[in-house]
């Protein structure tokens, strides 16, 4: 008895010591620095472990069940675990992502603007920025969440629906949008960055954030170095990437040469741009109840940006 109850200490010790990021193929960033030995040899050694998984979708029910305790995702996740009552705050963020695509229809197709799709269907990647780019789109032009039929989807499910005209318009960005264009010619109704910024944040419980700085911190300072190396070489992230998520090396690049690179501190335009978006969630009905997300950023980690 006394040899197992060694062997269960032993092993809360180690999950105790050890922080684990989780890693999905909607976050470039933290899914290429997985894939550098070197950098993930260092990590480990500060505490650090990654736990790889299909899709952001899990990302907040991971970090509820205990799984991960630090993530990267879009802005939307961590808005939604403040609603869901998770006590989280983002340490780290991109620049916007002007990334090509956006709200695509079918070229062929009758619609137009954001108000020509009142009734239409429109599929978004579940638990992901989708929503918060819709409802903050669909704000700026004065549609109602209510007055569109938007729906989570699995992309690759969407992408077949899109493909045989069975689905009216779809949230698609490269290398998904690349893979849809291969087959039908599309429009762009709305493209991420003007009533919504589009960025990676970085983002993690509460305690783990207060009890843990400096892995966070050796977090922070990986992610920056491997953006660097990235901005610096993406034909070689992109091999980096070869296969994930069914895409190739080629699919991969084009998604990698339109994003920013770098890490930073998450600032008060952010926090700002989050409260609204939260505030229109709320109006939407997309939370249950209206909530204030100013605990749900911190600046307490210096963020070297990646060139």
């Amino acid at each position: 008895m006394g040899l197992t109850h060694d062997r269960h200490s032993l092993s809360i010790t180690v999950v105790a010591m050890t922080l684990i990021v989780g890693v999905h193929p909607q976050n470039p960033s933290l899914s290429i620095l997985a894939r550098r030995p070197e950098h993930v040899a260092a990590l480990r050694a500060q505490g650090i472990a990654f736990f790889v998984y299909g899709a952001g979708a899990a990302t907040i029910p991971l970090m509820r069940l205990g799984v991960i305790q630090l993530a990267g995702t879009g802005a939307t996740p961590p808005i939604l675990a403040k609603a869901g009552g998770l006590d989280v705050a983002v340490f780290g963020m991109s620049g916007p992502r002007h990334e090509r695509g956006g709200l695509v229809v079918r070229a062929d197709s009758p619609y137009r603007t954001l108000a020509d799709l009142r009734g239409r269907g429109v599929a978004l990647m579940p638990i992901s920025w989708h929503t918060q780019f819709l409802a903050a789109e669909l704000d700026n032009a004065g549609v109602a969440w209510r007055d569109v039929n938007a729906v989570e989807l699995l992309p690759a499910t969407a992408r077949d629906a899109f493909y045989q005209g069975l689905l009216d318009a779809i949230v698609a960005t490269d290398p998904l949008l690349a893979e849809i264009e291969s087959a039908v010619k599309v429009r762009i109704l709305a493209r991420p960055g003007s009533a919504f910024s589009n960025r990676s944040v970085y983002w993690g419980r509460q305690d783990v954030l207060r009890d843990h700085p400096k892995a966070v911190q050796a977090l922070v300072d990986a992610l920056s170095d491997s953006d660097a190396l990235t901005a610096a070489d993406p034909e070689g992230a992109a091999q980096l990437l070869a296969g994930l998520n069914g895409h190739n090396a080629a699919g991969w690049l084009a998604a990698l040469t339109a994003r920013p690179w770098g890490v930073h501190l998450p600032d008060a335009g952010f926090l700002a741009e989050q409260q609204h978006h939260a505030d229109i969630f709320a109006r939407f009905a997309l939370i249950p109840e209206q909530i204030a997300v100013d605990d749900t950023v911190t600046h307490r980690y210096p963020a070297a940006v990646a060139a």
